[in-house]
């Protein structure tokens, strides 16, 4: 190659345009782009071959040159943004979730947690850069493993599209030490190697509730959600809070269930302790109602419960909200009583519910925290451990991830995180007590 990448559309001049008008007529072009992807990608490596003198963009802008086919653009050009990323990461999981073996589908669903709560923190206030190279490289890190383990257990064409797959990505993944430059069409090719028939937009990016991807997380049917009357949209202009900010009169209170009227308070001093009473009844409410949904066993009902209490105490001191339609959120996403993260759980929450509704925002977090009891910790048998306990393995999942399970056990284990960690067990111990009213103490401080 004398330090040059072959010039794929140039050397393939005489080749393509017939190929193309052929494979077009028998129904085969997807493939052939797909082909064509992976052709392009492993010469990536032939363009860092001797090329060491030109910068990183060059070579690999170089090594992307496509032939002419219809449909597929030259992969060269502005970065994919993270948004674009997320859609595509969560295309190829959800296309291979219909494959995977079903002994793998909880280290599939695990993988992805993991990219998501990475997402979140890359994306953070303050983060500079550009964090789609990493998140691909360390997502691929994830996936990698569990899509070779299942390749014998396919068909063997649907196994032939998933090596081409793990082919390009290895490549992509090793390139991407070099200055990746991952642009929208790289994505949209990299998709089409496992999905060469789908008509979908592998980057739309969308915070609508996706059934198919809380099947696949085992959540099953989405949450219900009523509207409130203090949804953003629902509201009519302005009006003067009550101390206890009852930003309706006795009538609208009246016209919707109890547990409504959460959403029409704020905490405070003077009537702290109803407040705290009714978010407690939610609490109880919720807990029972999905644990006997999940059929958990006796045997965890009461810690599932505790470290519900535990968590929201943990998360936001029992409150939605921080003033009149406002709900208490973080500069990293995190929202309302159980601070669920709007990109973490994009696609799994309807987003306008987890800020407007503190049941809607309840019953996530609960849900979330009971995913992750039975199938990262039970499962896991972290009671098992030395120093393990069920509550404290829930919660250093909820807050960092399923692979952060063992963290309060100071498996991967910062200062910073050993804190919250700590925390949160100081809480639980109150709890286990009887004494989850103690939350009151966020108060009077």
């Amino acid at each position: 190659m004398s330090g040059k990448p072959w010039n794929f559309a140039g050397e393939s001049r005489h080749l393509w345009p017939g190929l193309s008008l052929r494979a077009a007529r028998f129904g085969l072009l997807p493939l052939l782009r797909a082909v064509a992807v992976v052709v392009v990608l492993l010469a990536i490596f032939a363009a860092q071959v001797g090329a060491a003198q030109d910068p990183p963009d060059r070579q690999l802008a170089a090594a992307f040159q496509l032939p002419q086919l219809p449909g597929l653009p030259a992969l060269t050009g502005p970065s994919a943004d993270w948004r674009q990323f997320d859609a595509f990461f969560t295309f190829v999981v959800k296309r291979f979730g219909e494959d995977v073996p079903a002994g793998l589908k909880d280290s599939l669903t695990d993988a992805f947690l993991d990219s998501r709560y990475e997402l979140t923190s890359a994306v953070a206030p303050g983060k500079g850069g550009n964090p789609v190279p990493q998140l691909f490289v360390d997502g691929w890190k994830r996936l990698s493993p569990i899509m070779n383990q299942s390749l014998p257990s396919l068909p063997k064409q649907t196994a032939s599209l998933y090596s081409s797959f793990i082919g390009a990505a290895d490549k992509l993944a090793t390139a991407g030490g070099i200055g990746l430059n991952l642009t929208p069409d790289a994505l949209k090719g990299m998709a089409s190697i496992i999905a060469p028939s789908s008509r979908a937009d592998p980057l739309a990016y969308s915070t609508s509730v996706d059934a198919g991807l809380r099947t696949l997380l085992g959540f099953g049917a989405p949450l219900p959600r009523r509207q409130s009357r203090l949804d953003p949209g629902f509201l009519p202009g302005e009006r003067k809070a009550s101390r206890l900010s009852f930003w309706y009169g006795a009538v609208a209170i009246a016209a919707e269930p109890s547990t409504s009227n959460l959403n029409q308070m704020l905490p405070d001093k003077k009537d702290l302790q109803s407040y705290l009473t009714q978010v407690r009844s939610l609490l109880i409410g919720l807990s029972d109602k999905l644990a006997a949904k999940s059929k958990l066993a006796d045997a965890h009902k009461t810690v599932y419960r505790q470290i519900v209490f535990t968590a929201a105490w943990q998360e936001s001191c029992w409150r939605q909200y921080i003033k009149k339609g406002t709900p208490l959120a973080s500069a990293t996403g995190d929202l309302g009583l159980m601070q669920v993260n709007r990109n973490t759980w994009r696609g799994v929450y309807d987003l306008k519910g987890l800020g407007a509704d503190i049941e809607y925002n309840g019953n996530a977090g609960g849900e979330i925290l009971l995913n992750y009891l039975t199938r990262s910790a039970i499962k896991k048998g972290e009671d098992k451990q030395p120093g393990g306990n069920l509550a404290r393995a829930t919660y250093s999942a909820y807050n960092g991830g399923p692979g952060a399970v063992a963290r309060y056990r100071g498996v991967r284990q910062s200062p910073e995180w050993k804190k919250v960690d700590e925390a949160f067990w100081e809480k639980f111990q109150q709890v286990s007590a009887g004494k989850e009213m103690d939350v009151s103490q966020c108060y009077t401080k």
